[in-house]
């Protein structure tokens, strides 16, 4: 986990919730969803307040779209650490990179459309206050930091 399985297990706990997608992605080997975030957050060197960032998306796009499943939480958590991250950050990375970042499991081809998808659904609000980011990672940790036979409904 590359020290960072708390906020990666967190992440990985609300995205299968929220979206009812499975923990592996069907890559050869399979890559477990909590293990995924652990190494973006790693390798992308990626400040905790992206992922948050990012959940408060997941959970915008899932009040858009209250019937929603996930195929794939790789691909959700992806796009949406991408856009938080540019959203955040000064200086993001390419979507070039961010497929060397998530280990060539997509192409940017994949990734840039990912991307545009995201922000379609979003209706481009990326908007997050920083009140309510605190507030967020509050109850996500809280309720979401320990594996729980069963989470809230908000």
């Amino acid at each position: 986990f590359y020290g960072h399985e708390p906020i990666a297990t967190t992440c990985s706990r609300f995205i299968m919730h929220l979206f009812a997608c499975p923990e592996y992605h069907p890559s050869e080997p399979p890559v477990k969803l909590s293990h995924f975030i652990a190494s973006i957050i790693h390798r992308g060197n990626i400040h905790p307040s992206v992922p948050y960032t990012a959940l408060i998306f997941l959970q915008r796009l899932k009040s858009r779209f209250p019937d929603i499943r996930g195929s794939s939480g790789h691909r959700l958590i992806l796009s949406a650490l991408i856009l938080a991250s540019k959203f955040m950050c000064d200086n993001s990375y390419t979507n070039k990179s961010w497929g060397s970042i998530a280990h060539g499991m997509f192409t940017v081809v994949d990734i840039n459309q990912m991307e545009k998808e995201m922000c379609s659904y979003l209706s481009w609000e990326l908007t997050v206050n920083g009140r309510t980011l605190l507030d967020f990672e509050k109850f996500v940790s809280t309720h979401f930091s320990k594996n729980r036979t069963s989470y809230p409904t908000y």
